[in-house]
């Protein structure tokens, strides 16, 4: 239910979605945790099943926008960009407001 409520997936065959589910990993973080942090190389880009998370600024307090379930986010880290061979980076910090649990799609997974 919560690939459908993607934007992304939502005009994807039913045959590619089953695909995706049995390589999703589901992932719990406590209030505060670091889901990635800028600057970092991406491998997975995650769904919010449940609970909210934070893009918030280097210094860990300003918060530029708080984002809930359904929302996909590092989506380029699993992408193969011509000539880059070091890895796609982080743009962002993402921490946990409370409990969260979200999807992990890992680009090995691809």
């Amino acid at each position: 239910d919560t690939l459908k409520r993607v934007k992304i997936f939502q005009d994807c065959d039913p045959g590619l979605l089953v695909e995706l589910v049995l390589k999703l990993k589901l992932q719990v973080f406590s209030p505060g945790d670091y889901i990635c942090r800028k600057g970092d190389i991406g491998k997975e880009m995650y769904i919010v099943k449940r609970g909210k998370i934070s893009v918030v600024a280097d210094d860990g307090k300003t918060v530029f926008v708080t984002l809930g379930e359904g929302t996909v986010f590092g989506e380029i880290s699993i992408l193969n960009i011509a000539g880059n061979k070091t890895g796609n980076q982080r743009i962002a910090n993402v921490r946990s407001v409370g409990y969260s649990d979200l999807f992990c799609l890992s680009k090995d997974n691809l």
